[in-house]
């Protein structure tokens, strides 16, 4: 029998401080840094990061869902009943009665730790040593009641309402990105763009590159610090990486960029199109550098009007995501749902 003395017990302290910064940690990454980002392009975002980065939330959000979801954060073991909150959920009060069954496995994530998973007749929930100080009596008090058996595939039917939700909003987001493909994209000109070179004093010269790839540089120039002007590193045949050293900060420069982009951002006499508003509009293509004999560079490659997206290629590929939340909604369906507690 259950202990006549209440007993409550709860996450790790520690271990629940660093959830919930992780997940802190992970919505800035995902929402916050990106969207400042964009913002930070006046006057226009860069939406094409912004929803990449905003469709993958719902997904990050569906797998915490699956994993922190059913555990216990705290659990009170009282003389006739018990009272259970799973992780960002509401307490629940229980008979030992409503036990139906329970399962103990062994799971190697890293460490080795057990966890025992509790089945009532409107609520589940997962109890895991690693998480508990007193597992053990924990264990030994919730399966008095009850059955071993197997694990079972259940969900409440709040839980299963949230994994719906997140679905669907996932889904919502890869179709506006789909949609944005289209609407940024535009008509491919055969005809090879005209150029116009620009002189200026550069301010600033830095190095764009990921963790394991260089892409390319950029250059401030004096007269337009909101804009960016980008030298991509596949646009030339030669390595542009030692420019960085090469071009000195405080001198004129000369660089080549599309006449297109000179008149409709700088000299703001042309209209912007959709795509040139909302695709990197901070950003203008640089085809050449010259500065004085020590630096003279040219692309080998021909100039043509920017596309901005590639909008079949973003639909293949996000049309598979879209086959993801289809499976994902049929696979959600497939469980034994139970009422809510």
């Amino acid at each position: 029998m259950v202990s006549q003395q209440e007993e409550v017990f709860s996450f790790r302290r520690k271990r629940n401080y660093l959830l919930w910064l992780l997940l802190l940690v992970l919505f800035a990454i995902l929402v916050g840094i990106p969207t400042g980002l964009a913002i930070s392009e006046f006057p226009y975002p860069d939406l094409g990061m912004v929803l990449f980065f905003f469709a993958t939330v719902p997904m990050m959000w569906i797998a915490v869902l699956a994993d922190f979801g059913p555990r216990a954060s705290t659990i009170e073991l009282r003389k006739a009943d018990f009272l259970i909150q799973k992780v960002g959920q509401k307490v629940h009060q229980h008979t030992y009665s409503a036990i139906l069954a329970y399962n103990e496995r062994t799971v190697t994530s890293g460490r080795q730790f057990r966890e025992l998973t509790v089945y009532l007749n409107n609520n589940w929930f997962v109890v895991r040593s690693n998480e508990f100080d007193d597992y053990d009596f924990i264990h030994d008090q919730l399966t008095q009641y009850g059955n071993p058996g197997p694990q079972q595939n259940v969900l409440t039917s709040t839980e299963r309402n949230r994994f719906r939700w997140s679905i669907g909003w996932f889904a919502l987001l890869i179709s506006a990105n789909i949609a944005f493909g289209y609407l940024a994209h535009d008509s491919a000109d055969k005809k090879p763009a005209p150029v116009i070179s620009v002189t200026a004093v550069v301010n600033r010269v830095s190095i764009q590159q990921t963790k394991y790839s260089f892409k390319g540089i950029d250059f401030q120039l004096q007269p337009w610090p909101d804009f960016t002007f980008y030298a991509s590193r596949s646009s030339y045949a030669t390595n542009i990486r030692p420019l960085k050293q090469a071009i000195a900060l405080k001198r004129p420069v000369t660089l080549l960029i599309r006449k297109s982009e000179f008149r409709k951002k700088i000299l703001k006499k042309e209209p912007l199109t959709f795509g040139d508003k909302f695709d990197r509009y901070a950003q203008i293509a640089v085809f050449g550098i010259n500065q004085g004999n020590n630096v003279q560079l040219m692309t080998d490659k021909p100039i043509y009007e920017p596309t901005h997206t590639n909008p079949t290629q973003r639909t293949i590929l996000l049309g598979m995501l879209l086959l993801c939340c289809w499976a994902g909604w049929v696979y959600v369906d497939r469980y034994k749902v139970l009422p809510s507690a």
